[in-house]
């Protein structure tokens, strides 16, 4: 059960996804000045999920990967019941969404977990 309530591995897999089909993939595909902002927007994202995993451990990163990975939980889901879009595609269309939406909960769900442990991972 510790491996998988390892917040610490959520967030890697998190980051290194986000990174490459959140950021890469979308600039390959949509690259033009005009989605610029967007793409800094996400890359910013990621730079938080590594600085996370690099540079806390314990409760702090446990506390912190509940604290930014609830919030896209949550516009995943607001997306999806809302319908939005982006590039004129859904955000997060379902079932495809269930995915991601499983993956931005584990950290949530290890973080809440070890929230106030204190012993070493």
């Amino acid at each position: 059960m510790n491996k998988v309530m390892n917040t610490k591995i959520w967030l890697i897999i998190i980051a290194l996804m986000h990174t490459v089909m959140g950021v890469l993939l979308p600039m390959l595909e949509h690259g033009n000045i005009n989605n610029l902002g967007i793409f800094l927007y996400f890359l910013i994202l990621s730079v938080h999920l590594f600085y996370i995993i690099i540079f806390t451990k314990n409760q702090i990163q446990d506390r912190l990967g509940v604290v930014l990975c609830a919030p896209m939980v949550i516009w995943f889901v607001v997306s999806a019941i809302m319908k939005l879009e982006m590039y004129g595609f859904p955000i997060a269309p379902m079932p495809d969404t269930l995915i991601p939406i499983i993956f931005w909960s584990m950290p949530v769900i290890s973080g809440i977990y070890n929230w106030n442990s204190d012993k070493n991972k």
